[in-house]
């Protein structure tokens, strides 16, 4: 197979371009060949795919053995053997080279890229055709479909090869200009010697001393103006300057920072891979950046930086001293943090959410099967019947979360508000409880103090909020346990508290109880099942209502209270000849509010 593919490659050879010799050389002179990738080349391939609407885009620099992809799109292998390959035709002829069907064309028809992958049927390659003629590679879009291009499609690949041209050719000017920087500088140091061979010592130094110092006075005006933390440092490493703002942070003199005194301001866990970095671009004159957290001295906090250094060198490449800086990136790092946890958050949300979806769905599907086949005596198709029914009202009450947490975030949630007593509200919803609470003996208790007063809510989420509370905590309290419900009047607001005795909350996640995404332990949610929704749900009610939710546990297996106030409403005399619409419903015509009105 492999001596296949030579003779294969052997058919659709490609001759050498005139001056084979000097393009190569134009090639080199450029200094782009395995370099890293560039914005300023990549944007030019993905344009030509887009614009020619194919799945590869290439700029390829056909070197004397190879072609090597310098930017690309759609394809993963960094080069290709030169030798019959496409772009090697394409630098032949200054004109788009366009091969509508690698099947028709005997160049390419067993060329190993066509016959297998990535099984190219379409090429149109536009050579990079420097301003001295030489053809340094092409700009090329494939397709594995037969096709051909449009007159603007080729105009703008034309286009889009003569703006690559254009880079090339700044990158080999670049090159040049330094070069010639280079010999500039050796000239103007052979003329210096000579020119303090001729002039008086003495005066030479004074002139040479008056130029550092003005020079040493602007850097320390420019290190003390700038926000950062800016230091300098000897070619050996130790800190000979620090600026005003350095100072400032540290709450320490420069003469207490400088030399080696910095490591002790690093923070102990960092300190071992600083040296390290820092001891490793002495020795190679690399640039030095690490992250390390560096003690704030007013509070003693530590805080994350990113510390870089880059070394001046004089005319003969040594290096004379070291300039770094310190940037406080501590905030940034803490949102990234954040960041990945919300996200690692989600994860585990959605695979609850898959679980807890699917189990009561199999469960359903299961009977259902059994049914259909008429394999059940009536008793057990009456428990069938049960099971199902008790599924679809778990799944109807997991959608239903997922539903309102949805309206909620996306701000489409509207509430039915009006007067409204609480008392029958946390009836009703110790009503809806009670079965549960009886199934594991748990006793269920509420507590509600006359004359409370009235919120303005609506009653449905109202009974929500209350009974999502309630569910909660029986679901979390254990067999014989106690949960308690109790209404009073605090102030100018109404007080609803659920109390149990049941698991209790982590001090380390009871601030984030009511947090979206967001579950003290994926194993618990397992064995009580649900989404975890409900307090993220009831916090927004309550928020929606106008009021404040909390919780509060002293840990695990001590239970757990949460505690929610409602603003009640201001009793005032109703003016004479005034009178409460009535809708339908024979509730108060107050209207439906959006969440952004209440």
């Amino acid at each position: 197979m492999k001596q296949a593919s030579k003779k294969a490659v052997a058919k659709v050879k490609a001759v050498a371009p005139r001056r084979e010799a000097e393009r190569l050389a134009a090639l080199r002179a450029c200094a782009i060949l395995d370099t890293d990738a560039e914005e300023i080349f990549d944007d030019i391939p993905r344009l030509a795919a887009f614009i020619c609407g194919t799945p590869i885009a290439l700029i390829t620099l056909v070197d004397a053995s190879r072609q090597w992809f310098k930017a690309k799109v759609g394809i993963e292998v960094d080069e290709t053997p030169r030798e019959g390959g496409f772009c090697a035709h394409a630098i032949l002829k200054p004109e788009l080279l366009i091969v509508a069907d690698t099947h028709r064309d005997k160049r390419f028809a067993a060329h190993p890229f066509v016959i297998s992958a990535p099984h190219i049927r379409f090429y149109a390659g536009a050579p990079l055709i420097t301003s001295d003629g030489h053809a340094l590679g092409a700009l090329c879009v494939i397709d594995n479909v037969p096709r051909t291009l449009d007159d603007k499609q080729k105009e703008a690949l034309g286009v889009l090869a003569r703006q690559t041209v254009t880079q090339l050719e700044l990158r080999r000017t670049s090159n040049t200009l330094a070069e010639l920087n280079q010999k500039l500088d050796r000239e103007i140091a052979e003329r210096t010697r000579a020119e303090r061979e001729r002039e008086e010592l003495l005066a030479r130094e004074q002139e040479v001393r008056a130029t550092a110092e003005a020079n040493e006075q602007r850097y320390r005006f420019l290190a003390e103006s700038i926000p950062q933390q800016v230091w300098t440092a000897q070619p050996d490493g130790a800190l000979d300057y620090v600026n005003r703002q350095t100072v400032d942070y540290f709450a320490r003199t420069g003469d207490q920072i400088v030399g080696d005194n910095w490591q002790q301001v690093i923070h102990p866990d960092d300190l071992e891979a600083c040296l390290a970095r820092w001891q490793r671009s002495l020795a190679t004159g690399e640039v030095y950046e690490v992250e390390f957290r560096l003690r704030r001295g007013s509070d003693g906090d530590y805080r994350w930086h990113l510390g870089r250094a880059l070394p001046m060198r004089d005319a003969d490449g040594r290096i004379i001293r070291w300039f770094g800086t310190n940037t406080d990136i501590d905030d940034q790092k803490r949102l990234y943090r954040l960041a990945e946890e919300a996200n690692r958050a989600k994860d585990t949300f959605l695979a609850t959410v898959s679980h807890e979806l699917r189990t009561p769905l199999t469960s359903m599907m299961g009977w259902a099967e059994l049914l259909k086949l008429g394999m059940l005596d009536e008793q057990r198709q009456r428990h069938a019947i049960d099971v199902i029914e008790s599924s679809a009202r778990s799944q109807a009450q997991l959608i239903g979360d997922l539903l309102d947490i949805s309206r909620i975030i996306s701000g489409k949630l509207r509430l039915d508000v009006q007067p409204l007593e609480l008392a029958p509200v946390i009836a009703a919803a110790t009503d809806v409880v009670h079965p549960a609470a009886e199934a594991k003996s748990i006793r269920l208790v509420s507590r509600v103090s006359p004359g409370v007063g009235m919120v303005s809510g609506d009653p449905d989420r109202m009974q929500q909020i209350v009974w999502n509370l309630l569910s909660n905590a029986v679901k979390f309290t254990p067999e014989g346990g106690r949960v308690e419900v109790s209404l009073r009047r605090a102030g100018a607001q109404a007080e609803i508290v659920v109390t149990d005795d049941g698991g209790g909350i982590n001090p380390d996640f009871l601030p984030h109880v009511f947090e979206h995404f967001r579950q003290a332990d994926s194993t618990s949610t397992r064995k009580h099942g649900g989404l975890g929704l409900g307090l993220a749900i009831v916090r927004r009610l309550v928020e929606l209502h106008g009021g404040t939710v909390a919780a509060e546990s002293e840990g695990e297996g001590t239970g757990a209270t949460f505690r929610i106030r409602l603003p009640l409403i201001r009793r005032t005399p109703r003016k004479a000849g005034t009178a409460t619409t009535k809708t339908s419903r024979g509730k108060s015509a107050r209207g439906k509010l959006s969440p952004a009105q209440t």
